[in-house]
């Protein structure tokens, strides 16, 4: 079998989606030995592409966005139709049996059939939360390319039951197949997150939010809860500014959260995984999720979650959690000073926690995928 990815996630600033497709094609290619294309928008190349700078990716989003949103959207129309003719131009030089297709939108080819990865329904559900631009590419593409999709493949089943019932699929033609943390998440010793806290000048007890900073994340809520709190704990806050107003430090200085608030930055792999190991908890009062990545990430490194009980999140963290609704601040403090003055709790959040993340695998991941992709291809040949 043979076949072709949109491999461009893979080449720019490593958020939830590109961390998914390269773990998923790194443990495709260990199962397969071959017989995957990458395509870039250019050509299709064998080997997993190498990701971009994460300081050159966010320049270069950063000085896009700053263009008014019409322009935005023509530069992405654009660029979206020069890259379907290009795929279009590859798919007649070789012969493919699939293509998957990890974008926002699914591109439109003949011939070969269309894997659709939806990852959330947030572009439909939670419009205003997203740049103005990015949803009129969405909207402007969507509906057109959509029905030539021969089968949607997303990554909860909560997410695949909001598609069924959104668009009125046939069941069968959806797949949930969840993800897992990377491998490079697990836990640290002591000594080398304290060593990243002294250099960074970040206090040694802390929690941590892991994500884009964008509104769906819900962080003026943690703000709230802060002020709440009986214990002072500090937050780190790490991941890209992304797109948004950011009320929520206006809100932040307004409260007096100012010292405790601690701007890390997008970082990488191994400071993250340093941070996860050495944090009183993660909080993540996240609005929706299509998965919840950095909630496994968080416990295969050995901390304790604090986590919105909304979407799939009750799908990723089971019961290995403690669930907050994401509209109750004081509900979040009370957990926040629970998990702060418990360590009896804490630490059976811990292992439960590892357990929890432990039951995921890329490996077990890539094999679904595989035997999807299989099935969508016969059904092809056989006309189906």
């Amino acid at each position: 079998m043979k076949i072709l990815v949109n491999s461009i996630p893979l080449t720019t600033l490593q958020t939830g989606i590109g961390r998914y497709v390269r773990n998923l094609y790194r443990a495709m290619e260990a199962v397969t030995g071959g017989g995957i294309r990458y395509f870039s928008g250019i050509r299709a190349d064998g080997g997993i592409p190498r990701g971009s700078n994460p300081r050159f990716s966010m320049r270069t989003i950063d000085a896009l966005w700053k263009l008014p949103d019409p322009a935005v959207f023509t530069l992405r129309v654009l660029h979206w139709l020069a890259y379907e003719a290009m795929l279009r131009r590859a798919c007649g030089k070789e012969r493919f049996d699939v293509y998957h297709e990890t974008g926002f939108v699914p591109a439109e080819i003949r011939d070969v059939p269309v894997v659709y990865n939806i990852y959330d329904l947030s572009l439909l559900k939670y419009r205003e939360k997203h740049p103005k631009e990015r949803v009129w590419f969405f909207d402007h593409f969507f509906r057109r390319r959509f029905p030539a999709v021969a089968h949607v493949l997303t990554i909860s089943s909560f997410v695949k039951s909001e598609i069924v019932e959104e668009f009125r699929m046939d069941p069968d033609r959806v797949s949930a197949i969840p993800l897992a943390p990377d491998p490079v998440f697990s836990p640290r010793r002591k000594e080398e997150t304290d060593l990243v806290l002294r250099e960074r000048g970040w206090p040694d007890e802390y929690l941590l939010f892991v994500g884009s900073l964008e509104p769906r994340k819900n962080l003026s809520l943690l703000m709230e809860a802060l002020v709440m709190t009986g214990e002072k704990i500090p937050v780190i806050l790490t991941g890209w500014q992304a797109w948004g107003d950011k009320e929520w430090i206006e809100q932040a200085r307004r409260l007096g959260l100012g010292d405790r608030i601690h701007f890390a930055g997008y970082v990488d792999d191994e400071t993250l995984a340093r941070l996860y190991s050495g944090t009183a908890g993660l909080v993540y009062p996240s609005l929706y999720e299509g998965f919840g990545l950095p909630v496994l990430e968080a416990m295969a490194c050995g901390a304790p979650v604090i986590c919105s009980n909304s979407s799939s999140l009750p799908e990723t963290a089971g019961d290995a959690a403690l669930y907050i609704r994401p509209d109750d601040a004081e509900g979040l403090a009370h957990c926040i000073d629970r998990l702060v003055r418990d360590t009896e709790l804490a630490g059976e959040l811990r292992d439960k926690g590892l357990k929890r993340a432990a039951s995921f695998t890329w490996d077990r991941t890539a094999r679904e995928t595989l035997h999807l992709f299989g099935r969508i291809a016969a059904r092809h040949r056989s006309g189906g």
